[in-house]
């Protein structure tokens, strides 16, 4: 059984993991899942997932977690005018709309081992950019990035 945050509405897939999203969106962006939780449960940065998610759990409504995310991925996007023929888009964004992975802010929330992986992961972005430039391809595939590291 899955629950509905009782903030914004997002499904989740079981009590922990509405305790996590709770407690990760408070704590990135604050605003309404913070005052959500500090109204609810003192000192909610200090409990486990599953000691969090006994608390949380009881406000929030209960889901059929697959019949949810169904309905959310069943949202009709418009295509642009005169585009009348189905076609794959993943992966074939030109790389000068992507965004530069040295420009992403740290959150200031993670570890020297988690920051090291960031840095890994913006430096074989950086590479599979560059390989995709040379060879004038748009595609994004995954396999360069890995074969870079």
């Amino acid at each position: 059984m899955g629950y509905r945050c009782p903030v914004c509405g997002s499904p989740q897939q079981d009590d922990e993991h509405l305790a996590n999203h709770l407690a990760m969106t408070a704590m990135l962006h604050g605003e309404d899942h913070e005052a959500w939780l500090d109204d609810r449960v003192a000192e909610w940065g200090e409990y486990t997932p599953p000691e969090l998610a006994a608390e949380v759990v009881d406000d929030a409504e209960a889901i059929d977690y697959d019949e949810a995310t169904a309905e959310d991925a069943a949202v009709d996007i418009p295509t642009a005018a005169g585009d009348d023929h189905e076609h794959e888009h993943a992966g074939t964004h030109p790389t000068e709309e992507l965004a530069d992975p040295g420009e992403v802010p740290d959150s200031g929330f993670i570890d020297e081992a988690a920051e090291q992986a960031v840095a890994e992961a913006r430096e074989m972005t950086r590479k599979r950019r560059e390989n995709l430039a040379d060879s004038g391809d748009d595609a994004d595939d995954g396999a360069d990035a890995a074969d870079d590291a």
